[in-house]
């Protein structure tokens, strides 16, 4: 069996397995051994076959430890607002308008039972709108 198959057997297998765990780690190194495989299938040798596997699997995973660590970031700025309070500016049929931070934000009612004569709190949000509770 050739190379060149040899490296997109491992490159499927690879990203037949990301289909699993859903976290890309196995997707990069999928991409590498398929690159790997293209290098094999141009004639190269295996050490330069094992360098692009391991350059493109090495800047891969930076750039994803790098992506993850951006997003984790903005979720955990974005938790921030959870729990603290707002002000009631208007309300009517489960939608309105709270005060939050001094601006105006549209909010909807975490649930049928939110009781507008109560203190509100940011239980989520979604997008630009957040989602208040008691």
């Amino acid at each position: 069996m050739s190379a060149y198959v040899i490296w997109w057997i491992a490159a499927l297998a690879l990203v037949g397995l990301e289909l699993t765990t859903g976290t890309f780690y196995l997707l990069v190194y999928g991409i590498a051994a398929a690159a790997a495989g293209i290098a094999a299938w141009l004639g190269m040798g295996f050490i330069a076959q094992l360098v692009i596997a391991a350059v493109i699997g090495m800047a891969g995973t930076v750039a994803l430890k790098k992506w993850r660590r951006a997003e984790a970031t903005n979720a955990d700025l974005q938790d921030l607002d959870i729990g603290q309070s707002v002000t009631l500016e208007s309300w009517q049929d489960g939608k309105g308008q709270v005060k939050y931070r001094g601006a105006l934000w549209d909010a909807e009612a975490a649930g049928p039972d939110v009781d507008t004569a109560r203190p509100l709190y940011i239980r989520a949000m979604r997008g630009s709108v957040l989602v208040v509770g008691n």
